[in-house]
């Protein structure tokens, strides 16, 4: 079984700085990347804002199923799956702040 810490960017002591000391990334200016004036190598094309045209049709073509929002299905549904996970939706969040 392989470490994860062997992972480029993964080992406790150097981090990123192993990313940045890799001979592949040396043409990379990494302030000018971190203040974000590097251009992006793509840009995809501008569509309308739910255009799908950058998504595998496998995905797309698939039938659409939306969770049910009638709190009595929702109780009938087993949820042990989500035993232990907690969200927050962090829009609610800064509306309660903001009340």
């Amino acid at each position: 079984m392989q470490d994860p810490t062997d992972r480029l960017g993964c080992s406790p002591n150097s981090n990123f700085a192993d990313i940045q000391n890799q001979p592949f990334f040396s043409s990379i200016d990494w302030v000018a990347l971190e203040q974000k004036r590097v251009p992006p190598p793509f840009r995809p094309e501008e569509t309308d804002e739910f255009s799908l045209i950058h998504f595998d049709p496998t995905f797309t073509n698939e039938e659409v199923c939306f969770t049910p929002d009638d709190p009595e299905i929702i109780r009938a549904i087993d949820q042990s799956e989500f035993d232990g996970f907690e969200y927050l939706n962090p829009l609610l969040i800064k509306t309660a702040e903001t009340v």
